[in-house]
Protein backbone atom coordinates (compact mmCIF):
# COMPACT_ATOMS: atom_id res chain seq x y z
CA UNK A 1 0.00 0.00 0.00
CA UNK A 2 1.63 3.29 -1.04
CA UNK A 3 1.29 6.45 1.02
CA UNK A 4 -1.27 8.04 -1.29
CA UNK A 5 -3.60 5.07 -0.94
CA UNK A 6 -3.01 4.98 2.83
CA UNK A 7 -3.85 8.65 3.28
CA UNK A 8 -6.86 8.49 0.99
CA UNK A 9 -8.03 5.54 3.12
CA UNK A 10 -7.50 7.53 6.34
CA UNK A 11 -9.44 10.45 4.86
CA UNK A 12 -12.39 8.40 3.63
CA UNK A 13 -12.62 6.12 6.69
CA UNK A 14 -12.65 9.15 9.00
CA UNK A 15 -15.47 10.72 6.99
CA UNK A 16 -17.36 7.42 7.04
CA UNK A 17 -17.00 7.27 10.84
CA UNK A 18 -18.30 10.82 11.12
CA UNK A 19 -21.28 10.19 8.86
CA UNK A 20 -22.30 6.88 10.46
CA UNK A 21 -21.24 7.25 14.11
CA UNK A 22 -20.65 10.95 14.55
CA UNK A 23 -19.12 12.47 17.66
CA UNK A 24 -19.01 10.77 21.07
CA UNK A 25 -22.15 11.06 23.25
CA UNK A 26 -22.30 14.23 25.38
CA UNK A 27 -21.87 12.23 28.60
CA UNK A 28 -18.53 10.88 27.39
CA UNK A 29 -17.18 14.06 25.74
CA UNK A 30 -15.14 14.94 28.84
CA UNK A 31 -12.95 11.90 28.09
CA UNK A 32 -12.47 12.90 24.44
CA UNK A 33 -8.75 13.67 23.90
CA UNK A 34 -9.49 16.95 22.11
CA UNK A 35 -11.24 18.28 25.25
CA UNK A 36 -7.90 18.06 27.02
CA UNK A 37 -6.48 20.78 24.76
CA UNK A 38 -8.91 23.20 26.40
CA UNK A 39 -8.33 21.84 29.87
CA UNK A 40 -4.58 22.16 29.57
CA UNK A 41 -4.85 25.78 28.39
CA UNK A 42 -7.35 26.61 31.16
CA UNK A 43 -4.80 25.20 33.64
CA UNK A 44 -2.04 27.43 32.25
CA UNK A 45 -4.48 30.34 32.29
CA UNK A 46 -5.24 29.84 35.99
CA UNK A 47 -1.61 29.64 37.10
CA UNK A 48 -0.50 32.69 35.12
CA UNK A 49 -0.17 35.86 37.20
CA UNK A 50 -1.51 38.95 35.46
CA UNK A 51 -0.09 42.45 35.53
CA UNK A 52 3.04 42.17 33.37
CA UNK A 53 2.02 42.55 29.73
CA UNK A 54 5.40 41.48 28.33
CA UNK A 55 5.48 38.33 30.45
CA UNK A 56 1.90 37.50 29.50
CA UNK A 57 2.73 37.82 25.80
CA UNK A 58 5.74 35.54 26.15
CA UNK A 59 3.76 32.93 28.09
CA UNK A 60 0.99 33.31 25.52
CA UNK A 61 3.47 31.94 22.97
CA UNK A 62 5.18 29.31 25.13
CA UNK A 63 2.04 27.61 26.42
CA UNK A 64 0.44 27.07 22.98
CA UNK A 65 3.72 25.66 21.64
CA UNK A 66 3.88 23.24 24.58
CA UNK A 67 0.29 22.12 24.02
CA UNK A 68 0.85 21.90 20.27
CA UNK A 69 3.86 19.65 20.87
CA UNK A 70 1.95 17.38 23.25
CA UNK A 71 -0.85 16.74 20.76
CA UNK A 72 1.01 16.76 17.44
CA UNK A 73 4.19 14.79 18.20
CA UNK A 74 2.21 11.51 18.41
CA UNK A 75 0.90 12.30 14.92
CA UNK A 76 4.47 12.57 13.63
CA UNK A 77 5.34 9.27 15.30
CA UNK A 78 2.33 7.67 13.61
CA UNK A 79 4.25 7.45 10.35
CA UNK A 80 6.71 5.07 12.02
CA UNK A 81 4.03 2.37 12.35
CA UNK A 82 5.12 -0.22 9.84
CA UNK A 83 1.86 -2.19 9.85
CA UNK A 84 -0.19 -0.44 7.19
CA UNK A 85 -3.55 -1.54 8.57
CA UNK A 86 -2.75 -0.15 12.03
CA UNK A 87 -1.38 3.04 10.47
CA UNK A 88 -4.61 3.62 8.57
CA UNK A 89 -6.82 2.72 11.54
CA UNK A 90 -5.05 4.95 14.07
CA UNK A 91 -4.68 7.69 11.48
CA UNK A 92 -8.41 7.66 10.72
CA UNK A 93 -9.37 7.74 14.41
CA UNK A 94 -7.03 10.66 15.13
CA UNK A 95 -8.11 12.57 12.03
CA UNK A 96 -11.78 12.10 12.94
CA UNK A 97 -11.09 13.94 16.21
CA UNK A 98 -10.16 17.07 14.25
CA UNK A 99 -13.42 17.60 12.34
CA UNK A 100 -17.16 17.04 12.49
CA UNK A 101 -19.85 17.31 9.85
CA UNK A 102 -22.37 15.36 11.89
CA UNK A 103 -21.88 17.69 14.85
CA UNK A 104 -22.85 20.73 12.79
CA UNK A 105 -26.13 19.05 11.94
CA UNK A 106 -26.77 17.65 15.43
CA UNK A 107 -26.48 20.89 17.36
CA UNK A 108 -28.14 22.92 14.63
CA UNK A 109 -31.17 20.63 14.68
CA UNK A 110 -31.37 20.77 18.48
CA UNK A 111 -31.97 24.51 18.16
CA UNK A 112 -34.26 24.17 15.14
CA UNK A 113 -36.50 21.53 16.73
CA UNK A 114 -36.69 23.10 20.20
CA UNK A 115 -40.31 23.17 21.36
CA UNK A 116 -40.23 26.43 23.30
CA UNK A 117 -38.06 29.46 24.03
CA UNK A 118 -36.45 27.89 27.11
CA UNK A 119 -35.41 24.77 25.20
CA UNK A 120 -34.17 26.85 22.27
CA UNK A 121 -32.01 29.02 24.56
CA UNK A 122 -30.60 25.89 26.18
CA UNK A 123 -29.78 24.35 22.78
CA UNK A 124 -28.24 27.52 21.34
CA UNK A 125 -26.23 28.08 24.52
CA UNK A 126 -24.32 24.89 23.74
CA UNK A 127 -23.00 26.15 20.42
CA UNK A 128 -22.31 29.87 20.95
CA UNK A 129 -20.26 31.78 23.51
CA UNK A 130 -22.61 34.77 23.76
CA UNK A 131 -25.17 35.18 26.56
CA UNK A 132 -28.46 33.74 25.28
CA UNK A 133 -30.58 34.28 28.40
CA UNK A 134 -32.31 37.39 27.01
CA UNK A 135 -32.34 36.54 23.31
CA UNK A 136 -35.67 36.28 21.51
CA UNK A 137 -36.52 33.59 18.95
CA UNK A 138 -35.25 35.60 15.97
CA UNK A 139 -31.85 36.22 17.55
CA UNK A 140 -31.58 32.60 18.69
CA UNK A 141 -32.24 31.40 15.15
CA UNK A 142 -29.70 33.94 13.91
CA UNK A 143 -27.09 32.74 16.43
CA UNK A 144 -27.60 29.15 15.31
CA UNK A 145 -27.16 29.97 11.63
CA UNK A 146 -24.09 32.09 12.42
CA UNK A 147 -22.60 29.16 14.35
CA UNK A 148 -23.28 26.71 11.52
CA UNK A 149 -21.77 29.13 9.00
CA UNK A 150 -18.63 29.86 11.03
CA UNK A 151 -18.09 26.21 11.86
CA UNK A 152 -18.08 25.19 8.21
CA UNK A 153 -14.58 26.67 8.28
CA UNK A 154 -13.50 25.69 11.80
CA UNK A 155 -14.98 22.20 11.96
CA UNK A 156 -14.64 20.96 8.38
CA UNK A 157 -12.92 22.96 5.66
CA UNK A 158 -9.77 23.88 7.62
CA UNK A 159 -9.10 20.35 8.98
CA UNK A 160 -9.67 18.91 5.48
CA UNK A 161 -7.41 21.55 3.94
CA UNK A 162 -4.50 20.93 6.31
CA UNK A 163 -4.89 17.16 6.10
CA UNK A 164 -4.58 17.45 2.33
CA UNK A 165 -1.31 19.36 2.66
CA UNK A 166 0.29 17.78 5.74
CA UNK A 167 -1.68 14.68 6.69
CA UNK A 168 -2.92 13.86 10.21
CA UNK A 169 -0.20 16.10 11.66
CA UNK A 170 -1.52 19.12 9.75
CA UNK A 171 -5.12 18.50 10.75
CA UNK A 172 -4.19 18.10 14.41
CA UNK A 173 -2.06 21.28 14.33
CA UNK A 174 -5.08 23.18 13.09
CA UNK A 175 -7.40 21.63 15.68
CA UNK A 176 -5.06 22.61 18.54
CA UNK A 177 -4.67 26.18 17.27
CA UNK A 178 -8.40 26.62 16.70
CA UNK A 179 -9.27 25.22 20.13
CA UNK A 180 -6.76 27.48 21.88
CA UNK A 181 -8.25 30.49 20.09
CA UNK A 182 -11.68 29.48 21.40
CA UNK A 183 -10.26 29.35 24.94
CA UNK A 184 -8.11 32.49 25.16
CA UNK A 185 -8.36 34.32 21.82
CA UNK A 186 -10.60 37.12 23.10
CA UNK A 187 -9.85 40.85 22.91
CA UNK A 188 -10.70 41.60 26.51
CA UNK A 189 -8.65 42.72 29.51
CA UNK A 190 -7.81 39.20 30.66
CA UNK A 191 -6.68 37.83 27.29
CA UNK A 192 -5.49 40.94 25.43
CA UNK A 193 -1.84 39.94 25.93
CA UNK A 194 -2.10 36.31 27.00
CA UNK A 195 -4.26 35.21 24.06
CA UNK A 196 -2.78 37.28 21.24
CA UNK A 197 -0.66 34.48 19.78
CA UNK A 198 -3.50 31.95 19.81
CA UNK A 199 -5.85 34.43 18.15
CA UNK A 200 -3.35 35.47 15.48
CA UNK A 201 -2.35 31.86 14.75
CA UNK A 202 -5.98 30.89 14.22
CA UNK A 203 -6.54 33.91 12.00
CA UNK A 204 -3.55 33.00 9.81
CA UNK A 205 -4.47 29.30 9.55
CA UNK A 206 -8.08 30.13 8.65
CA UNK A 207 -7.19 32.78 6.07
CA UNK A 208 -7.42 30.54 3.00
CA UNK A 209 -9.96 27.94 4.27
CA UNK A 210 -12.43 30.69 5.27
CA UNK A 211 -12.40 32.07 1.74
CA UNK A 212 -12.87 28.57 0.34
CA UNK A 213 -15.83 27.96 2.68
CA UNK A 214 -17.46 31.30 1.83
CA UNK A 215 -17.00 30.61 -1.88
CA UNK A 216 -18.64 27.20 -1.55
CA UNK A 217 -21.63 28.69 0.28
CA UNK A 218 -22.13 31.29 -2.43
CA UNK A 219 -21.55 28.75 -5.20
CA UNK A 220 -24.20 26.39 -3.84
CA UNK A 221 -26.71 29.21 -3.41
CA UNK A 222 -26.06 30.84 -6.77
CA UNK A 223 -25.07 34.13 -5.10
CA UNK A 224 -22.35 36.31 -6.54
CA UNK A 225 -18.89 36.65 -5.01
CA UNK A 226 -19.29 40.42 -5.08
CA UNK A 227 -22.00 40.15 -2.46
CA UNK A 228 -19.27 39.70 0.18
CA UNK A 229 -18.19 43.30 -0.26
CA UNK A 230 -21.28 44.45 1.62
CA UNK A 231 -20.38 43.41 5.16
CA UNK A 232 -23.31 45.08 6.96
CA UNK A 233 -23.14 47.23 10.07
CA UNK A 234 -20.20 46.43 12.32
CA UNK A 235 -19.10 47.66 15.74
CA UNK A 236 -15.34 47.08 15.93
CA UNK A 237 -15.96 43.47 15.01
CA UNK A 238 -14.69 41.57 11.98
CA UNK A 239 -17.56 39.49 10.68
CA UNK A 240 -16.46 36.05 9.41
CA UNK A 241 -16.86 35.77 5.66
CA UNK A 242 -18.91 32.59 5.99
CA UNK A 243 -21.54 34.42 8.06
CA UNK A 244 -21.79 37.13 5.39
CA UNK A 245 -21.99 34.46 2.69
CA UNK A 246 -24.68 32.51 4.55
CA UNK A 247 -26.73 35.67 5.02
CA UNK A 248 -26.62 36.24 1.26
CA UNK A 249 -27.30 32.59 0.49
CA UNK A 250 -30.38 32.40 2.72
CA UNK A 251 -31.40 36.05 2.21
CA UNK A 252 -31.78 36.55 5.95
CA UNK A 253 -30.65 39.14 8.48
CA UNK A 254 -28.08 37.85 10.96
CA UNK A 255 -27.33 39.88 14.08
CA UNK A 256 -25.04 39.56 17.08
CA UNK A 257 -26.44 42.24 19.36
CA UNK A 258 -23.96 45.05 19.96
CA UNK A 259 -21.44 43.54 17.53
CA UNK A 260 -22.74 43.40 13.98
CA UNK A 261 -25.74 43.17 11.66
CA UNK A 262 -25.35 41.39 8.32
CA UNK A 263 -28.01 41.43 5.62
CA UNK A 264 -29.80 44.38 7.19
CA UNK A 265 -32.21 44.68 4.26
CA UNK A 266 -33.47 41.10 4.68
CA UNK A 267 -35.99 39.69 7.16
CA UNK A 268 -34.77 37.98 10.33
CA UNK A 269 -33.98 34.28 10.05
CA UNK A 270 -36.59 31.66 10.94
CA UNK A 271 -36.21 28.13 12.28
CA UNK A 272 -36.64 26.61 8.81
CA UNK A 273 -33.66 28.67 7.61
CA UNK A 274 -31.49 26.68 10.04
CA UNK A 275 -32.32 23.53 8.10
CA UNK A 276 -31.25 25.16 4.84
CA UNK A 277 -28.00 26.37 6.47
CA UNK A 278 -27.29 22.81 7.60
CA UNK A 279 -27.98 21.50 4.08
CA UNK A 280 -25.54 24.02 2.59
CA UNK A 281 -22.93 23.15 5.24
CA UNK A 282 -23.16 19.42 4.51
CA UNK A 283 -23.00 19.77 0.73
CA UNK A 284 -20.08 22.23 1.05
CA UNK A 285 -18.25 19.74 3.27
CA UNK A 286 -18.64 16.77 0.95
CA UNK A 287 -17.90 18.84 -2.15
CA UNK A 288 -14.65 20.04 -0.58
CA UNK A 289 -13.83 16.47 0.51
CA UNK A 290 -13.90 15.51 -3.17
CA UNK A 291 -11.65 18.48 -3.98
CA UNK A 292 -9.22 17.32 -1.28
CA UNK A 293 -9.05 13.82 -2.76
CA UNK A 294 -8.16 15.30 -6.14
CA UNK A 295 -5.65 17.66 -4.50
CA UNK A 296 -3.89 14.81 -2.67
CA UNK A 297 -3.59 12.84 -5.90
CA UNK A 298 -2.12 15.86 -7.70
CA UNK A 299 0.35 16.50 -4.86
CA UNK A 300 1.39 12.86 -4.84
CA UNK A 301 2.21 12.75 -8.53
CA UNK A 302 3.87 16.16 -8.24
CA UNK A 303 6.26 14.72 -5.64
CA UNK A 304 4.91 16.51 -2.53
CA UNK A 305 7.16 15.30 0.30
CA UNK A 306 4.72 13.97 2.91
CA UNK A 307 2.92 11.86 0.31
CA UNK A 308 6.07 10.23 -1.06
Amino acid sequence: MNLLLAHLSIFLIAILIDVTVGDPPERTEKYYPIVWISRLMYFFDRITKRGNARKEKILGVIYPIVILSVFTLPCLLLIRIHYELLYVLFGALIFKMTFTVKGLERYGRYAMDAGNLYEKRKAVGKIVSRDVSDLDKEHLDSATIESVAENITDSVISPFFYFSLFGVFGAMCYRVVNTLDAVVGYKNRRYEHFGWFSAKSDEVMNYIPEKIAAGLILLLSGSKQGDLRNRGYENNKTVPLTIVAMSRALKVKLEKVGQYIVGEYFEYARSEDIGEAIRIAKISSFLFAFVCIVLMAILYFAGWSWLN
